[in-house]
């Protein structure tokens, strides 16, 4: 009996020790894997860079304008969606617009002009030309007659001025001697009729009905006869008066006034003429273009006209730029930092926009000790405060290859892409970055 207790309490020992053993071998592992951990865990944190950043477009710009003015308008709101070359703003541009007007009508003009070349001339302005010519035509032999009519006119008067100098010269070159003797003459004859008809009626005196004999009746005609005759030899002696002398005189003013009246008009007629036969040649000419046709100069010169045109609109749109802020690319409209009325000033940014449609993470306090140990395409956990619950995974893309002074720290900035973006982050949300890096002897970019 004894015996058998004492190979239990052996046993029981055996176990005992056993167990012990077991507990202790158990224990030391704990603790070694416990230490593998700490270290890996170290070793872990070691090859993690934390950084801040901000959720951005890849894509966007700040836009400010080129030159400064008041804001006229704004065609967008915050948030919108806008298309390359939109209208995003406008500053007082009343000028500018209307020299882009000028300029469009211009280039339209010019290019009509040259597509009227190109196509040739219709039969509807052939048949114009034509009567522009007859009219032209008609307008020189209208203008020639005018200057006939004047010719005429001067021809007249030089004659009426030829009468009346002769007839100025007839009054006062009278009496003549022959004219004074032949009036003395007919006072002679008419005396010595006077004498023979009272001598025939000095012997027939007595008779009672002697008013009624041809002797009375005689003497009484050759008595008249004898007076008419002493009258115009009266008259004869005398000559022309001063009053005839000066009617006649005036008269010769007259004609001559009337030569310088129309040679006065002669000029003008014979510019007439001549413009009459420049319009005709002119309008002879243009008919002549329009059958033959435009000349390869006609076109080259219409062309350039088309080409100049182009240039003045192309400058003209280009000042109105200068007033302008359009979309540079697509994308939403971020901020609106001004109001109808405000001040545009270059260099201030009135308008942000961004492709917001992708976007990454941009850090904005990696230090400089941190940045010589990465390279692009390094995975990164990312983190928004917006969701906070939520872990991103993404990748460097790119490394600043200069630095960025901030608040006295000498910063990096790194691009992330983040696979899977929830719709509902947006621009300039903040994020935290956990880049793993390789080991500390890998070199960075």
């Amino acid at each position: 009996m004894k015996r058998i207790f004492i190979t239990i309490g052996i046993i029981v020992l055996l176990i005992a020790g056993y167990w012990g053993y077991t507990q202790y071998q158990a224990r030391q592992a704990a603790q070694q894997a416990a230490e593998e951990a700490a270290t890996a865990e170290v070793d872990d944190l070691e090859n993690v860079i934390w950084a801040s950043g901000k959720l951005e477009p890849v894509r966007w710009a700040a836009l400010s304008p080129a030159v400064s003015g008041r804001v006229q308008r704004i065609e967008v709101e915050e948030g919108v969606w806008v298309e390359t070359g939109d209208l995003l703003l406008d500053l007082d541009n009343d000028v500018a617009q209307s020299q882009v007007a000028m300029a469009e009508a211009t280039v339209a003009e010019a290019e009509a002009a040259l597509a009227k070349l190109q196509a040739g001339a219709t039969t509807a302005e052939i048949a114009g030309a034509r009567a522009a010519v007859a009219a032209a035509e008609a307008n020189v032999a209208i203008a020639a007659s005018q200057m006939l009519e004047i010719q005429a006119a001067i021809d007249a008067a030089t004659t009426q001025v030829g009468q009346a100098q002769r007839q100025y010269a007839e009054l006062a070159s009278h009496p003549t001697a022959a004219e004074a003797t032949a009036a003395k003459a007919q006072v002679a004859i008419a005396q010595a009729g006077v004498s023979q008809a009272q001598a025939a009626y000095n012997l027939v005196r007595g008779d009672p009905q002697l008013a009624a004999r041809p002797e009375a009746m005689t003497l009484m005609q050759m008595t008249a006869s004898l007076e008419a005759a002493q009258a115009e030899e009266e008259l004869t002696a005398g000559g022309a008066t001063a009053q005839q002398l000066a009617v006649a005189a005036g008269n010769i003013e007259i004609a001559r006034s009337q030569i310088a009246l129309a040679e006065s008009r002669a000029p003008g007629a014979e510019a007439n003429v001549k413009a009459a036969m420049a319009q005709r040649d002119s309008a002879q000419a243009a008919l002549d273009r329009l059958l033959v046709g435009a000349t390869d100069a006609d076109l080259a010169m219409a062309e350039a006209r088309v080409q100049s045109a182009q240039a003045a609109l192309a400058s003209a749109k280009a000042q109105l730029a200068q007033n302008q802020i359009v979309a540079p690319f697509a994308g939403q409209v971020g901020t609106i930092a001004l109001r109808v009325g405000e001040l545009a000033v270059p260099g201030e940014t009135a308008i942000q926009v961004g492709e917001t449609r992708a976007m990454h993470v941009v850090t904005t306090d990696l230090r400089e000790t941190d940045v010589v140990r990465l390279q692009v395409g390094m995975p990164v956990e990312v983190t928004f405060d917006a969701l906070p619950d939520r872990l991103f995974t993404g990748e460097v893309t790119q490394i600043a290859p200069m630095s960025t002074a901030a608040q006295g720290s000498t910063n990096y900035t790194v691009k992330i892409a983040v696979a899977d973006l929830d719709p509902t982050l947006r621009w300039g949300m903040t994020s935290f970055v956990n880049i793993r890096t390789v080991d500390e002897g890998t070199p960075g970019q």
